[in-house]
């Protein structure tokens, strides 16, 4: 006997799911392992450098882990750190729910546990989904890949910097600040 499974769409899930350590990918929940220390104190370091670069320059808002953006109506995800500009921002009608659109840029600090097929896929979601510059970082590496919305990456090292391109003009973080005191 086939049972046929109903996706489930962003608007239920976020009735069902709001709050808790879950996300919705292609209409399927998906549990939401707590991030090591390693991981989320850079996720934090990028969002702090985003965040002083936005007070200086308001042009939009930074969000951490927890908070969630709409990707499609069965895809809600929460990238480690993102960017919204002021103008999406002013779409969003219920900013206490999640983002009815894909972040401007996406940051996903990459786990020990994380499978490169996953974070692969993720990329792609986000590009698929208008996301604009993405960067993923891999803390074993002490790397950062830059995707862009024409599906070509950047990796850089500790001896490069990261910028902000056209999205964050005028942005810039030496890779080496991000991985400083990982111990």
């Amino acid at each position: 006997m086939v049972v046929e499974t109903q996706l489930m769409t962003v608007e239920a899930f976020w009735e069902q799911y709001a709050g808790k350590p879950f996300e919705l990918v292609h209409g399927k929940v998906v549990e939401v392992s707590p991030a090591g220390r390693q991981a989320s104190a850079i996720a934090i370091r990028i969002a702090i450098k985003i965040g002083i670069y936005l007070e200086a320059n308001p042009i939009g808002i930074v969000t951490g882990a927890d908070g969630g953006y709409r990707l499609d109506g069965f895809t809600l995800r929460a990238p480690d750190v993102a960017f919204i500009s002021d103008a999406k921002a002013a779409l969003d009608t219920q900013p206490e729910k999640y983002a009815p659109f894909a972040p401007d840029l996406a940051v996903e600090v990459v786990s020990p546990n994380d499978g490169a097929l996953e974070v692969q896929e993720k990329v792609e979601l986000y590009l698929e989904n208008g996301v604009m510059l993405i960067w993923v970082v891999y803390p074993a590496l002490k790397q950062v890949v830059v995707y862009y919305p024409d599906r070509t990456g950047r990796t850089l090292t500790v001896s490069d910097t990261l910028d902000g391109g056209d999205l964050l003009p005028g942005f810039t973080l030496p890779i080496a600040e991000i991985f400083a005191k990982l111990v």
